[in-house]
């Protein structure tokens, strides 16, 4: 018999986010039954986070202390992969944070490359929350050239050019509906919470009609633009977050096996959100 190896995935099982965690968990199984393995079994080890930091991190701990434990892949949000990083960095297993950055290094290269793709010179950073380094205004003017202001509430980002959220899914939902109800159309840009299901369903109640505006999300550099719309042909209802999943996933596997692994393409990929709550790949840039 073939030797099993277990690959944890760290995604939210309870609670507000449930959905996200059961889409990452569906598109893990579907990397494992795709990768042709010959050399070992390979099973989905999956624990909740529900969303929550300290959860997060004690279901980390808790998937390093099983020695079948090949690989960890997740958490999915941001505050929640900054509450495992140090964990996970000091282990010897393979950890793959497939929609938020896993250092801060790779989070400050995110958030430049975000504005700079941003149109206009006056942006707004609002929602700064701990999974992401406390930027200062200085800091982030001064690297991307741009006219930078860290704000809390919606309405000082009605005169922006566009508005960056980097907190979580249902308080963006909250500050992006605050916007458009108040008749600001300001470009609205975030990361994978945009891909969040909580997200569109928050924000549609909200809007309770009124047009979304314009949104653009964008995912951690890796090869997730260039494949996903491959891959959407045949999955039905694919998202970028869950394909992210998928990927990360499959080079787990191809890492594990030993085979030849292709250097990650450092580029992000830009999606674009529709008031269906579909995301569309927009354009793909390179990764400073």
């Amino acid at each position: 018999m073939r030797p099993v190896v277990k690959i944890g995935l760290l995604a939210p099982f309870e609670g507000l986010h449930r959905e996200s965690g059961y889409e990452a968990l569906s598109a893990m199984r579907a990397a494992l039954a795709d990768y042709p393995l010959d050399k070992f079994e390979a099973l989905p080890l999956a624990l909740d986070t529900s969303a929550d930091p300290a959860q997060a991190r004690r279901a980390a701990a808790k998937l390093l202390r099983d020695d079948s434990v090949a690989a960890v892949i997740g958490p999915l949000q941001a505050r929640q992969v900054f509450a495992v990083a140090d964990i996970m960095a000091g282990s010897e297993v393979v950890w793959r944070s497939p929609t938020a950055p896993a250092t801060a290094e790779t989070a400050r290269a995110l958030v430049r490359a975000i504005i700079l793709n941003m149109s206009g010179q006056n942006i707004v950073v609002a929602g700064l929350d701990s999974g992401w380094p406390q930027f200062s205004e200085e800091e982030l003017t001064s690297s991307t050239g741009k006219k930078v202001t860290i704000v809390e509430g919606e309405s000082v980002a009605a005169s922006a050019d566009g508005a960056l959220w980097l907190g979580s899914a249902p308080e963006g939902a909250a500050f992006l509906g605050g916007l458009r109800s108040q008749g600001f159309t300001v470009p609205f840009w975030t990361t994978a919470v945009a891909g969040d299901p909580v997200f569109h369903t928050l924000l549609t109640e909200r809007l309770d009609g009124t047009p979304p505006g314009p949104i653009y999300w964008v995912v951690a550099p890796g090869e997730v633009g260039r494949k996903f719309d491959e891959w959407a042909e045949t999955h039905a209802d694919a998202a970028p977050t869950a394909f992210a999943v998928y990927n990360a996933t499959w080079r787990t596997l191809q890492q594990i096996s030993g085979d030849v692994v292709r250097s990650n393409v450092q580029e992000i990929a830009i999606f674009t959100v529709d008031r269906e709550g579909t995301s569309e790949l927009a354009e793909i840039v390179p990764f400073p």
